[in-house]
Parts: structure tokens; C-alpha cells; sequence
């Protein structure tokens, strides 16, 4: 009986000490907390932006705000591909919405970054959009099966898929509770997985869906603001001397005004139409950020705020009407340059603003770092630590590419290279030996909006030709004359996974 008593003893002291160690360990957890915000052009405050965005500003005081970050892709498939998978676009070979599942392929040789973390221990959990589609699937790389809702968040209009030309609103303000709105719905989820997880490593991300088109916001965001406060956004037109290829086709004619018309593909929106429509975007913004507050209120609950990494990562910029456009498939900055927003608790010598320039693809090496994992070999970021740690000053250059929606008159890639003081936009032709069929040069220093080309301006000869470089040495469709890297075999689908 006294031994057995004893034996007892000895075995409740080893169950509290594991519990002590294991608390103990994960206190030390440096876990991750990514939240991707489709559509988002660096409107906030903390960015000199006109959006009411309190929650977001807050953050920024703790963290780098990178001022100057660009995607890779201007569209959320391919962006999200980037950034999730380390690699640029020519190197996953994802250049379309449609086959962003592609980066999952490789989960043995080139694991996404969910997928890396699972297989060094990590619970990696997604809500909401943070791969383009649902990303199902072992290859990419989440613990238990993504959750996500209906993309569109309407609230009060029901939107009959799979009729062509049927009208829909281009946005939807309605009057009820933030709690019927999709994204709140994310927002309870990584809520819930931050209160459920936080005894073990995690890789938590939370995918919001707004501002994209439609734009549906409860009132009280719209209410925010006064009409007289909403400005249309400059250059109203083409930029001189663009090339105009990209302008057959903008994502506005799928939506309609309140009158129940469709927008036209080739006329711009009237003027009280856009002041509405950005009335209506920042209103979405706002609405989003008061999510991220509420996620942000429940990192500090439960005790996880000095071991987390927290990312705020926009897929890509969006035109609201500036260059005539109401969409991102562009090759200008208002739609390469987007939101990042990063804090490494322990790691800061600096925060606040940086005009370091950076990429989304660094994202992947950066989390890495922070957690203390080996970045894997073939991911093509860099770390932003050094930049946190005030030991670097970024890159010297941003790559991006992108090419026309509408390719049935010809096949033309954009390879744009942003500096310090340019941006350099180089046109070819990949069916024709990447001949280059036309060039843009815009000057930052006079020219922050992109109004007007200056290719033709002698005095920018050298600086032409070193940008020139810059696409000739990194990009690998013009490098190595190779369009992808990825090739789908005829008999997989969409949705299988290859090892």
C-alpha cells in the first residue's frame, strides 16, 4: 500500500513537471500570425492614407511599416503563390488565377510555407481567402481543412452564379450587425484557433476577402465619412507614352451601378458613381480593420503578443479610377505597390516607417528567420530581419510582372523593375524570342503617380540601360528562355497533388 502510495506520488510529480515544462515550452513558442486583406492599397493612416483604419495604425507603432513593398503578380492567384510558395512567378510557373493551385505540387522539394512549418511541428491553420481557391490538400500544407465562406459577402442581394451579364451592385452597404458579414465570421474563426492553439506552435492565417469587388460594408463604416471627404483619386487617364495593352478589359464592367446597368469595359465610371464606389472602399477598409482589432485584442488575452509574429500582408494594390481604372491587372505602382506590416516581438531596433524596398517573396525567409527555422534553399526572398534589426537597407531593386487579361490579339509579358527613384517597365514577347515591343520609364522623383513616360528623354540613357540589366539578369522567362517550371501532366486535375 506505502509503495503504491509512493509510486502514485512519484507519478503526479512527473505529470506536473511535464505540465510545468510544457507551458514553459510554449511560452517560448515563436509562433505565427499572418493576415492576408485582399484588394488593399496602402490607404491607412499609418500609411498618410484617408482611411479611418485606428486598429492597423496601433499595430504600426509596434512594428515596420514597409512603404515600400510590391507583389509580384498583380493578381491575387499568382501574388498569393508568391508569397505563400518563396518563389517568383516565373519560377512556379503561375501566371493566372486559375492555376495558383499548381504551387502545392512540390510539398517534398518545395514546400509551401504552411507546409515547411507543419514539418517542423507546427498546428498550420487557414480561414478565410489566404490561397487563391481553397487550398485543399496536402501540398499545401494546413493541419485540418481550410475554412472559407462566399467570396462576394453580400448581405441583402442574392447573385445567381453562371448567368453572363447579369447585373450586380458594386457594392452593398447594409444596415445591421458586423456579425452577418463573412469577414467577421474569419475573424471569430482565428479568434477561436488563437484561444484553442496557444499552448502550442502555430502558424495561424486569417484571410479577409474585403475590399475586393464588391464592396459590402455594415453602415456604421460608411457613416464614417462625409461626402465631401471623398476625393477622386489622380491621374484620371492613361499615363503618357504607356503602353496601352492592358486596356481592353477592366474588372469593374463584371459589376453595375445602383441603377441597375452593367459598367462598360471601355468608358470610364461617372464622377458621383466613383466618388461612391470609393466612399464604399474605405468603408470596407475600415470595417476590416476593426476585425483585425478584435484578432489583435485576443493575441494580447491570450498571453501570445511577445511570441508571435504578427504580418499584415496586402496580395496587391487596387486602382480606384486613378489611370482609368477600377481593377489591379496593371503594369503602374498603384497596383504593384501594396500594404506589409510586420512585427517580430524581440526582434526591433526599428519601427515605424521604412522605405527599404521589399517583396512580398520575402516573407516566406523572414518567417523562417523569426522562428528559427533554416530557410530552404531554393525560396528566392530574403529575410527582412536585417532590416527590422537596422543592419540593412533592403534591396536595391523590386521585380514584378504581368501581362494582359486579354491575350487572344497578342502574347505580351511586362517585366517591371522598381528602384529607388524609377520605375522601368519592359514589354516582350515570349512567342518571339522575348523581343521587346515596347518600354516606360517613370521618374519617382518628379513623377510619384506615373503621368507621364520618359523612355524617350536622353538624359535617362544609363539609367535605361542598368534597368535594362536588372530584367536581362532576373527574371527567368527571359534569362533562361523558358515560359514555366511547372508543367501539369494531361491526366491530373486541378485540386490533385503530385509528390
Amino acid at each position: 500500500m506505502t509503495l503504491s502510495l509512493k509510486r502514485l506520488r512519484r507519478q503526479l510529480v512527473w505529470l506536473c513537471l511535464v505540465f510545468i515544462a510544457s507551458t514553459v515550452s510554449a511560452a517560448d513558442h515563436k509562433n505565427v500570425l499572418l493576415i492576408c486583406i485582399d484588394d488593399l492599397r496602402p490607404v491607412m493612416g499609418c500609411y498618410g492614407g484617408a482611411a479611418t483604419t485606428p486598429h492597423i495604425d496601433e499595430l504600426a507603432k509596434s512594428s515596420a511599416v514597409f512603404t515600400r513593398h510590391y507583389n509580384q503578380w498583380p493578381v491575387c492567384g499568382p501574388s498569393r503563390a508568391s508569397m505563400l510558395g518563396g518563389l517568383r512567378p516565373d519560377s512556379t510557373g503561375i501566371y493566372e488565377i486559375g492555376d495558383s493551385w499548381k504551387i502545392s505540387k512540390r510539398p517534398t522539394t518545395h514546400p509551401t510555407l504552411p507546409r515547411y512549418f507543419k514539418d517542423n511541428g507546427y498546428r498550420t491553420l487557414s480561414f478565410g481567402k489566404v490561397y487563391h481557391g481553397k487550398g485543399n490538400g496536402k501540398g499545401y500544407g494546413w493541419s485540418d481543412e481550410p475554412w472559407k465562406l462566399d467570396w462576394t459577402c453580400y448581405v441583402d442581394f442574392d447573385y445567381v452564379e453562371g448567368k453572363k451579364k447579369r447585373w450586380r451592385p458594386a457594392y452593398e452597404i447594409y444596415d445591421g450587425p458586423d456579425s452577418i458579414h463573412n469577414d467577421f465570421q474569419t475573424a471569430d474563426r482565428v479568434i477561436r484557433a488563437l484561444e484553442d492553439n496557444k499552448n502550442r506552435k502555430f502558424v495561424i492565417a486569417g484571410g479577409f476577402y474585403k475590399p475586393h469587388l464588391p464592396f459590402v460594408a455594415p453602415k456604421q463604416y460608411w457613416d464614417l465619412y462625409s461626402d465631401d471627404e471623398i476625393k477622386r483619386l489622380d491621374p484620371a487617364g492613361l499615363p503618357k507614352d504607356a503602353a496601352d495593352f492592358m486596356y481592353n478589359w477592366t474588372e469593374i464592367a463584371s459589376y453595375g451601378s445602383q441603377d441597375g446597368k452593367l459598367f462598360s469595359d471601355d468608358d470610364d465610371v461617372g464622377a458621383a458613381q466613383a466618388r461612391e464606389m470609393t466612399h464604399a472602399y474605405y468603408a470596407c477598409v475600415s470595417f476590416i480593420d476593426a476585425q483585425v482589432g478584435r484578432i489583435l485584442d485576443a493575441l494580447v488575452k491570450n498571453g501570445l503578443a511577445d511570441n508571435t509574429a504578427v504580418v499584415i500582408w496586402g496580395d496587391h494594390g487596387f486602382h480606384l479610377g486613378d489611370h482609368g481604372r477600377w481593377a489591379k491587372h496593371t503594369q503602374f505602382e498603384q497596383a504593384m505597390r501594396c500594404p506589409l506590416i510586420v512585427r517580430l516581438p524581440g526582434q526591433h531596433s526599428m519601427t515605424g516607417e521604412t522605405k527599404a524596398i521589399v517583396e512580398s517573396v520575402d516573407i516566406y525567409p523572414t518567417l523562417c528567420d523569426f522562428a528559427g527555422l533554416t530557410t530552404p534553399s531554393f525560396v528566392e526572398g530574403q529575410s527582412l530581419v536585417p532590416i527590422i534589426q537596422g543592419t540593412s537597407n533592403g534591396k536595391q531593386a523590386a521585380f514584378s510582372q504581368i501581362r494582359p487579361v486579354n491575350r487572344k490579339k497578342r502574347n505580351l509579358m511586362a517585366y517591371s523593375v522598381r528602384t529607388k527613384d524609377f520605375r522601368y517597365v519592359q514589354w516582350c514577347e515570349p512567342d518571339n524570342q522575348y523581343a521587346i515591343t515596347w518600354r516606360e520609364l517613370y521618374d519617382h522623383r518628379t513623377d510619384p503617380e506615373e503621368t507621364v513616360s520618359v523612355i524617350d528623354d536622353p538624359r535617362n540613357a544609363e539609367v535605361i540601360r542598368k534597368h535594362e540589366e536588372l530584367v536581362s539578369e532576373n527574371y527567368a522567362s527571359i534569362k533562361e528562355n523558358i515560359a514555366e517550371y511547372f508543367q501539369r501532366p494531361q491526366n491530373e486535375s486541378p485540386g490533385e497533388v503530385s509528390r
